[in-house]
Formats: C-alpha cells, sequence, structure tokens
C-alpha cells in the first residue's frame, strides 16, 4: 500500500531529523583526527584576525600576517619553556622541601588514629583470621620471558607518540597561516557553495558568528588576563615562588572553561604545601584562586561579557559536557566558539531555529506567553512579578496590554478550543483578578461625570472592564456597572434611567461580537441615546485601533478606550460643556 505524499512525509519528518542527528555525531566522532586541528586553527584565526587586520594597512597582508604568527608563537614557546624549566627545578628540589611536607604529613597522624582507624584495624584482623583457614596450595615459581619486540613496534612505542603532537602542531601552524591570509577568499568560497540565492543569509551568519566568537576571545582574554595578574599579586603575597609565572599559567588554562580554574590551581597549591612549613600557605592559595574565581564568574563576567556569545549558561555547560565527551579535552577548549556558531546558526537559518531556542540567551517565550504560562502552572507570584514590572515600566493601561490581556485572550481561545478544562479556566481567571485588584470604591465627593459599564456575557468580559476600571481616575468619574450577562432590555432600561454620560461595553474574543452588536442596535433605539465605547479585545487588534459609526466608538485596547474616556467624560470646554464627539485620531 502506498502512502499519500503528504501523510507519508509527516510519519517520516520525526525520523529523518533523529537520523540526521546520529549521523551529524557519527561524522563528528569518526573525523575526529580532521576536525579537531581544524577547529582549533578557525579558533585561533578569529583571535589572530583583529590585529592581522590592524597591521595590513600599514605593512601590508602579507608581513602582518609573518608578524603575528612570529610573536604568537613567539610567545607560546617562552611560555612552554619557562614552565618546563620550572616543573624541572620544582623536581630537583623536592629533596629540600621533604623535611616541611614530613611535618605537615606527621600533623594528620592523630586525626589519623582516630575516627575509622580502630574499625580499619578490626577489619584487617578478621580478614587475616579467615586467610589462616584456608588450604592454600604451595605456590610454584613461574618463570615468564617477555618476547622480544621488533623494530617496527619499537618504532611505533618510542618514536609515533612523539611525532603525533609535533604533526598536529605543524598542521594547524600551516591551517593558520593559510586562514588569516586568504579569510576573504575562503570567505567568498564558503558563499558561493551556500548558493547565490543565500548571499544575504550565509554573510550574516558569517559576521555574526565571526564577531560574537571575536569579542568573546577578546574580552575573555581582558578577564584572564585581570585573574592572572591578580593571582601573581596573590602569591606574591602568600609568599609562593614563581608567582608571576602562575598567574600567566592561570590566566591561560581560564580559556578552558568550568575546569581551568582547578587546573591552574595545582601547581602552586603543591609548591606552597612543598615550600612553605605552615599550613596556612597551601589554604591561602586554594582560598586566592576560587574567591578570585567566584568574583570574575559572578561579578565580572556578567557585566563586561553579559550577552555576546548569545548562549545561555545551561546550554553552555551541556554542549562543554557533548564535545567533552566527542572529543576529549581539546573539545572542552573549543565547547565555547563552537556552541557560539551552533546558536547563530539557529537564529540565522529557519529550519535550525530550535539549536537557538535550546542555546540561545533570549527568553524562548514572549513575556505575555510567559505570564499565561505562570498563570496556568498557579505561579501567581511570579507573575505577580512580572505585572508590577511592567506597571513601573509603562504605566497601568500599557501594562494591562502587555500581560492580562493577552493571557485574558489565550484562555478564551484554549477554552473555545477544548486545550484546558474548565477548572483550569476558572483558575487562570481567579489568578488574574486577583492579581489586577478590585475596582475603587466610591469617592466624595462624588464626580459629576457617570460611565455605565456593561460587561459582555462571561466572566472574561467582566475581568476586561474591571481591568479598564482600574485605569481611570475615580475622582473624577462615578463608575456603575451593569451585572455581567445582564438581558438586553436590562441593560437599555439602566441606561435609560440613570442617564450615563457613556456606556461602556466589554467584550472578549472569541464569541460575543453578535451580541455586542445586538445590544448597541437596541442602545442606539432608545432615548435619550447615549453615547457608546466598545472594548473589543481581539488577538490580532492594533492598540491604537478605533473606529467611529454615529455615537459608536469601538477599540481594541484598554490604552486607547481610557484614552476615550477622558476625552468624552473627563475633558470640558471652557463653556463647561462636554467635548465633541470621539474621533480616531485621538486615539494612539
Amino acid at each position: 500500500m502506498v502512502l499519500p505524499k503528504k501523510a507519508s512525509a509527516s510519519g517520516w519528518h520525526p525520523f529523518f531529523w533523529l537520523a540526521t542527528l546520529v549521523l551529524v555525531v557519527a561524522v563528528l566522532a569518526l573525523a575526529r583526527a580532521v576536525l579537531v586541528p581544524l577547529a582549533l586553527a578557525i579558533l585561533i584565526a578569529f583571535a589572530l584576525t583583529p590585529p592581522v587586520r590592524a597591521l595590513e594597512r600599514r605593512v601590508g597582508r602579507g608581513l602582518a600576517v609573518f608578524l603575528v604568527v612570529l610573536c604568537t608563537l613567539g610567545a607560546v614557546t617562552s611560555f612552554g619553556y619557562l614552565l618546563q624549566r620550572q616543573l624541572v627545578d620544582l623536581s630537583a628540589q623536592m629533596n629540600r622541601y621533604s623535611e616541611s611536607m614530613r611535618r605537615k604529613v606527621a600533623t594528620l597522624r592523630p586525626v589519623a588514629q582516630g575516627g575509622l582507624a580502630g574499625l580499619t584495624r578490626t577489619i584487617d584482623s578478621l580478614v587475616q583470621e579467615l586467610d589462616r583457614g584456608k588450604n592454600v596450595p604451595e605456590a610454584r615459581p613461574v618463570r615468564v620471558v617477555p618476547r622480544q619486540a621488533t623494530a617496527t613496534e619499537r618504532f611505533e612505542t618510542t618514536v609515533v607518540p612523539m611525532l603525533k603532537p609535533v604533526a598536529d602542531f605543524v598542521v594547524v601552524f600551516v591551517l593558520v597561516i593559510f586562514l588569516v591570509s586568504r579569510r576573504g577568499d575562503l570567505r567568498d568560497r564558503f558563499v558561493r557553495l551556500a548558493g547565490r540565492r543565500h548571499v544575504s543569509l550565509t554573510t550574516r551568519t558569517l559576521d555574526e558568528a565571526g564577531m560574537r566568537i571575536s569579542r568573546y576571545l577578546l574580552v575573555q582574554s581582558a578577564v584572564n588576563g585581570l585573574f592572572g595578574l591578580a593571582v601573581a599579586v596573590g602569591l606574591s603575597f602568600i609568599g609562593v615562588a614563581y608567582a608571576p609565572l602562575w598567574g600567566f599559567l592561570a590566566a591561560a588554562l581560564r580559556f578552558v572553561p568550568f575546569l581551568g580554574t582547578i587546573l591552574g590551581m595545582l601547581l602552586p597549591t603543591t609548591l606552597a604545601f612543598a615550600q612553605l612549613d605552615p599550613w596556612w600557605p597551601t589554604f591561602a592559595t586554594m582560598g586566592l584562586f576560587l574567591a578570585l574565581d567566584l568574583v570574575m564568574a559572578y561579578a565580572v563576567e556578567p557585566l563586561v561579557i553579559g550577552h555576546r556569545t548569545g548562549v545561555s549558561s545551561l546550554g553552555m555547560i551541556v554542549m562543554a559536557i557533548f564535545w567533552t565527551w566527542l572529543w576529549g579535552p581539546v573539545g572542552l577548549l573549543l565547547s565555547t566558539p563552537l556552541t557560539v556558531c551552533l546558536a547563530v546558526l539557529g537564529r540565522q537559518v529557519p529550519r535550525l531555529s530550535f539549536l537557538a531556542v535550546l542555546l540561545g540567551k533570549e527568553s524562548p517565550l514572549e513575556p505575555e506567553l510567559t505570564f499565561y504560562q505562570r498563570l496556568l502552572a498557579g505561579d501567581e507570584d511570579d507573575a505577580g512579578r512580572m505585572l508590577e514590572e511592567q506597571i513601573a515600566a509603562q504605566g497601568r493601561a500599557a501594562a494591562f496590554d502587555a500581560l492580562p490581556v493577552p493571557a485574558l485572550q489565550l484562555v478564551q481561545r484554549d477554552r473555545e478550543d477544548g486545550a484546558i478544562a474548565e477548572d483550569e479556566y476558572e483558575g487562570v481567571l481567579a489568578s488574574l483578578a486577583a492579581l489586577v485588584g478590585e475596582g475603587p470604591g466610591p469617592v466624595t465627593p462624588a464626580p459629576s461625570r457617570r460611565i455605565l459599564g456593561v460587561p459582555g456575557r462571561n466572566a472574561a468580559d467582566r475581568l476586561a472592564w474591571e481591568m479598564l476600571v482600574q485605569t481611570v481616575d475615580p475622582a473624577r468619574v462615578a463608575i456603575e456597572t451593569a451585572g455581567t450577562g445582564a438581558l438586553v432590555s436590562e441593560v437599555v432600561e439602566a441606561a435609560a434611567a440613570r442617564a450615563p454620560d457613556l456606556v461602556c461595553i466589554t467584550s472578549v474574543a472569541p464569541g460575543g461580537a453578535s451580541h455586542v452588536r445586538h445590544l448597541c442596535r437596541k442602545l442606539q433605539q432608545s432615548q435619550p441615546t447615549p453615547r457608546i465605547l466598545v472594548l473589543r479585545l481581539e488577538p490580532q487588534s492594533p492598540a491604537a485601533e478605533a473606529a467611529v459609526a454615529g455615537d459608536i466608538t469601538t477599540v481594541g485596547s484598554l490604552a486607547a478606550a481610557s484614552l476615550c474616556i477622558e476625552q468624552a467624560c473627563l475633558l470640558e470646554s471652557a463653556t463647561g460643556q462636554p467635548t465633541a464627539p470621539l474621533v480616531p485620531a485621538a486615539v494612539h
């Protein structure tokens, strides 16, 4: 049986993406020997491109590349030489420090003799007693004659391990020179491979990825340099030898996410333990590293780096684990730039938008959806905090239009679609009512202007009216409310008896439009004919939308309705008469 093309495609869609993910991970794992040097070369090229660009305007690209690469190679070689000499010197002086370490270990013996030491001795005695009861056969000596290794095997075990790092270094070195010197040509070729129709998309993606990675490396280098300087100064005060070298090493290792500070702390702490007699330098060294890392991670980096990477902290941790599992320690070093590239692809390529949702620093939901989700989850505290912040930033009417009104529309839509149960619907309305608050009480003296509020047919319409009431100054207008779900005849009688300056009808989509039209017709036929304001809250209605038909003005937001009430009932002309009829141009 042949399935329809559409059904077949939709059925295979999840399997297709899963198979693609497995294939990509398999290729990354199998091609590690090729991809790791290439990724390292690209990362180094990103770091070297800014100084090359600064120099090539004066001396030309070729000489600029040569000078920058030579300086970088010299700095790395010098640092490696100094570190190697320090390690050799530390190994040679370990005999001098043996007495200091022996005294420190001796201070731990009383602790070791207490606690679980007695239990350990008891278990050892019991094991020895059990071993005595066993019939152990007499052991016979066996002579093992090792097989002589061939010349090829000796070459593989001695020379190949030394040649592999050298070969990797040469490959990365050559790739870096090529990438930096031919970056324009490589960019053009990449754009051409992406296709002529995607030139703008490819250009934006390359620009954003390059900008974010370059800024990250530049700012992170500055932060790590500050960290290394603080470490060097702190170790000098503690008395640890070669403090500048350990500060430089700590700054370099801090490029390794999450583990860099721990790795940089090991050698100085070991030296403090071996070189200095008291215990306090050892603990002071560890405390120095940990305290500086906390200050940098939670105070300096959020202010300096901020959103430059565009990747969330959770996404960074998960991707660091993934790249470490895939490529080992080098993957951990490359995890941040690679994750930044994936997040950029997710923002620029529509089919990869899930990467931006999973890794991006931006909130995955719009504020109104987040507010509605909090109400559905029963988290009134978080929803209330969001509403208070919005009111403080934009004012009450605009804040209601931004958060509670969309939530009211969403819960109405979900109820109509059967996506939520009736108790959930009532719970959201109750939470909204609690957050919005009750309408204002009576004010003395009584205002001369009066509004008759007519909520539509249900609790959502009533809640929309209560929000509108919150935006009106109770000292300048008297507000009366018809009962929710009142009959049309009852509303007409109330309007005729009370003679308000304005009748305000509130209705929340979906549904209720025909009821509002019928009510407006009946009010227009009554004597005297009142001025009517219809607040119709629909999902896609612009905030400034207004329409006038005779004595009826229709608006689509609380801000527009509040402005109409101000215009119709609160402002007076010089003769003390109400202003002219409402016009859409005044509603913005």
